[in-house]
């Protein structure tokens, strides 16, 4: 009976202490459990952070290399605005040079042109004096032989002929020097025109004194002075009776018959002159150029050919103009412009 009950209190023991075993068990494993699971969050909350960390550390990385590109292309934009500001300066800097040379270029040209234009105007003329100056000359010569031959009688009608002749182309000679002269002086002068009062009748009334020996004598010479003849007017008196002196000469010299008109006006501090004869006119290829040197209507006539060279030249001198009237059709009318004033000079 001991060695049963022995045994039974054996058995429990072991059971209660498989019970015990369980029972640690079961809680340690609840322990652990509630260990794993109290540090979960924990790793959860790690691996939210470093996440967080990651993409901080990825934003960084993508805003620092943007930042640098964005630097790096200001940089390159500033160093091409310059060079493109250099490059533009330096293409106005050429353009402006290659429009001096451009510039330069056509003004040697132009001088060329004006070198060799001066240049054949120069043979030219010389070929037109020689021929005209040896024309009276030879006359001159001529008649003077003429005259002087021994053994040769003439009467004392060709004598006077002869001599007349001579006295012609002494004259002619004479006028034409004066006219180079002339010519050379108003080229030549830098001086402004020196003015002075005097009436508006000295200036048309010593022209046409001048004028009258030569006009033919059924040509009627008429003075139209559209002012009051003491009105005092401030002009270069010598200069435009040199200027009316060849418009009426050239007059006389091919109007036969009919007249010739001279008249004058003063309008708005400008006078106006015109010389209409009733001659045979100008012909229609020579209108545009009757005003050059040595232009002559008829290569029979004397002079030059030029008095109306010499008065375009004046008037221009004298700061007006000389102009062919192409509406004018019963001979020829000149009309001339010249810049006045009114004096308050009281004679």
């Amino acid at each position: 009976m001991r060695k049963k009950t022995k045994g039974t209190g054996q058995h429990l023991a072991r059971i209660v202490m498989t019970i015990i075993l369980l029972l640690a068990m079961t809680t340690s494993c609840q322990h652990n459990g509630a260990r794993a699971a109290d540090s979960s969050p924990v790793i959860s909350e790690l691996k939210t952070q470093n996440e967080l960390l990651q993409q901080r550390s990825r934003f960084t990385t993508g805003s620092v290399v943007m930042i640098f590109g964005i630097v790096a292309l200001l940089a390159f934009l500033a160093v091409n605005s310059r060079w493109t500001r250099r490059l533009e300066l330096k293409n106005r800097q050429l353009q402006r040079e290659r429009n001096v040379v451009v510039a330069q270029n056509k003004q040697l040209a132009i001088e060329r042109d004006r070198a060799e234009a001066a240049s054949k105007a120069k043979t030219s003329f010389i070929q037109s004096m020689t021929h005209e100056i040896r024309t009276p000359l030879n006359a001159i010569s001529g008649f003077a032989q003429v005259l002087t031959m021994p053994g040769v009688n003439i009467t004392e009608a060709e004598r006077n002929d002869c001599c007349q002749r001579i006295q012609d182309n002494t004259r002619m000679l004479t006028n034409i020097v004066d006219d180079l002269i002339f010519i050379s002086d108003i080229e030549s002068s830098s001086e402004k025109v020196v003015t002075e009062p005097c009436m508006a009748a000295i200036l048309i009334e010593q022209p046409l004194d001048m004028v009258k020996p030569l006009v033919a004598e059924n040509v009627k010479l008429n003075n139209e002075c559209n002012i009051p003849m003491e009105q005092m007017i401030e002009t270069n008196t010598f200069l435009v009776h040199t200027i009316l002196n060849k418009l009426l000469d050239n007059a006389a010299k091919f109007t036969t018959e009919g007249s010739i008109t001279l008249c004058m006006s003063l309008e708005n501090e400008q006078l106006h002159f015109s010389v209409a004869d009733t001659g045979p006119g100008i012909p229609e290829d020579k209108k545009d150029y009757i005003f050059e040197r040595f232009t002559k209507l008829d290569s029979f006539a004397q002079g030059a050919g030029l008095g109306l060279a010499i008065a375009r030249m004046t008037a221009e001198h004298l700061g007006g103009s000389l102009t062919l009237d192409t509406a004018y059709h019963e001979g020829t009318k000149i009309d001339l412009f010249l810049p006045a004033k009114e004096s308050s000079f009281i004679n």
